[in-house]
C-alpha cells in the first residue's frame, strides 16, 4: 500500500492524497484513488504504518495557510485493510508539526514518530501508546536546520535516527539511542552528500542502509544507496539506483517479508516508481 499527495499546479494548493495497492499475487498496482476530502484544505505528507492489531493508520498533515509552517498534524485509520477509512481527527494542536517517515515499534509496545517542527527546523520524536490515537512530544534535538528524520531499528536493539540537512552543510546526519528511544547522542555529521532532499533507510544483513541522492548540487539525481557495516561510522561507495538526469526524490523503503526490499519515489514528480530489492543487494 502507498500514499502520496497530488496538486494540480502548486504544491501548497489543492493537493489531495491518493492511495494504491499491489497484492502479493498480482503484477500490477492498483488504479489509485483518493481517498480524504480535506475541503479547501491542501493534504501533504502522507505516513503509513500498521499496528500490531492489524489497524492501518495514515498520518498527514493539512495546511491551513500557504507553507508548511501552517500545517497541522491529522490522522485517519482503516480495520478493512484500507476500503474505508475513519474520520480525520487532529493530532497536534499547534501549526508546523511536520512529518515524513513511519513510526518504529518499541519493544514496550509504544510507537516512535519521527518529526520535525518546520517554524524552528528541529527535529522531534512522538510517541503513542495503544490505540495510537494521541501523540506527545518525546524528545527535542537542538540541532537547528536537520529535519525529515527516519528512523531504524537494528538487530541489537539500537534505534538509530538519520536526519535530512535543510542548509549547509549538505551532509546526512546520524544519531543513537540504546535505551530505546529515552536518550540520543549528539547528531553527527556522515560523509554522505545530501542536496537538501529527502532520505530514507533501513536495516539489512546487519547492516545500516541510506537512500538518498548522492551529490551536494542542486539537483534531486542520481539516486542512490550505500551501507554501513560498522553502525555508521564508514559507508561503502554509493550504488545508483536510478541514474536518470529527472528528479528521483523521497524515498521511502522498507523490508519485508522473504527478504526483500521494497521501496517508492517521486520520479520527476509525475509519477510514483515503486522498486524491489532482495536483501543481499545492500551488503
Amino acid at each position: 500500500m502507498v500514499a502520496w499527495y497530488v496538486y494540480p499546479e502548486k504544491e501548497h494548493t489543492g493537493a489531495t492524497l491518493a492511495l494504491a495497492k499491489k497484492y502479493p499475487n498480482q503484477n500490477n498496482w492498483s488504479i489509485s484513488e483518493t481517498i480524504l476530502d480535506t475541503g479547501k484544505y491542501s493534504a501533504g505528507n502522507p505516513v503509513l504504518f500498521q499496528d500490531p492489531g492489524g489497524r492501518i493508520h495514515l498520518l498527514y498533515v493539512i495546511l491551513k495557510g500557504h507553507y508548511w509552517n501552517d500545517a497541522f498534524l491529522q490522522g485517519v485509520w482503516s480495520d478493512d485493510k484500507g476500503i474505508t477509512w475513519s474520520q480525520p481527527a487532529q493530532l497536534w494542536q499547534l501549526p508546523g508539526m511536520m512529518i515524513r517517515h513511519p513510526p518504529v515499534l518499541l519493544d514496550s509496545g509504544t510507537y516512535l514518530l519521527p518529526a520535525y517542527d518546520e517554524g524552528a527546523r528541529q527535529s522531534i520524536l512522538l510517541s503513542s501508546n495503544p490505540p495510537y490515537s494521541e501523540w506527545q512530544a518525546d524528545y527535542r534535538f537542538e540541532v537547528p536546520d536537520v529535519i525529515q528524520s527516519t528512523i531504524v531499528k537494528e538487530d541489537s536493539g539500537r534505534l538509530t535516527l538519520f536526519f535530512r540537512p535543510s542548509t549547509d552543510p549538505r551532509k546526512i546526519r546520524i544519531s543513537h539511542s540504546t535505551d530505546q528511544g529515552e536518550t540520543w547522542t549528539h547528531p553527527e555529521m556522515t560523509s554522505l552528500p545530501n542536496p537538501l532532499s529527502g532520505i530514507s533507510a533501513f536495516s539489512a544483513n546487519n547492516n545500516l542502509v541510506v537512500v538518498y541522492n548522492h551529490t551536494e548540487e542542486h539537483q534531486r539525481w542520481p539516486l542512490s544507496a550505500s551501507w554501513s557495516q560498522d553502525g555508521g561510522k564508514n559507508w561503502e561507495n554509493a550504488q545508483h539506483l536510478d541514474e536518470v538526469t529527472l528528479e528521483v526524490s523521497y524515498p521511502s523503503f522498507i523490508v519485508g517479508i522473504k527478504d526483500r526490499v521494497h521501496g517508492v519515489y517521486t520520479y520527476n514528480r509525475r509519477n510514483i516508481k515503486y522498486v524491489m530489492y532482495g536483501k543481499d543487494s545492500f551488503k
